[in-house]
């Protein structure tokens, strides 16, 4: 049944930690957004977000059932990183190490051993720092606009 909310002219809330708190971990196993929640449980995202932070064990159920696939996943990653056998058709098959999956492991496990970046070091002359004229470079440029112009004279001259 509903429970009155804390105003006693406001609407009772559809929550109940019975039905709602293992349910709500069922829905957050199998990956469902928080959107998505919200609609098996035919309340709106508000609610939902509202529940979270009215009823901790409801936003604990929520947490605890998005570990679980996170687990599995890392569990299975593990394994093809390792390799592993199997049974197929009464056969013993074997799944040797994959090379992707182990990339993949070690960047993100040991990054600062195994990341996948390049580093490149620019220098100037004899190996010191990179030297910039840039009023040098600008000068040049104006003073070549003027020989061009005094050679070849300018449309504003006549």
């Amino acid at each position: 049944m509903s429970k009155p909310t804390g105003n006693p002219n406001g609407r009772p809330t559809k929550y109940d930690a019975k039905i709602h708190v293992p349910v709500i971990r069922k829905l957050a196993e199998r990956g469902l957004t928080e959107e998505d929640m919200a609609s098996v449980l035919d309340v709106a995202t508000s609610t939902l977000s509202l529940w979270k932070v009215e009823h901790p064990e409801f936003s604990e159920a929520i947490a605890e059932g998005k570990q679980n696939p996170i687990r599995d996943v890392e569990d299975a990653l593990y394994r093809l990183c390792k390799g592993y056998t199997y049974q197929e058709s009464g056969q013993t098959r074997v799944k040797h190490p994959d090379v992707r999956a182990i990339q993949f492991y070690l960047k993100n496990v040991a990054p600062d051993r195994w990341r996948d970046t390049q580093h490149h070091e620019h220098t100037g002359k004899d190996g010191g720092p990179i030297e910039h004229d840039l009023r040098t470079h600008l000068l040049a440029r104006y003073e070549g606009r003027l020989v061009e112009d005094a050679e070849g004279g300018s449309e504003s001259d006549t």
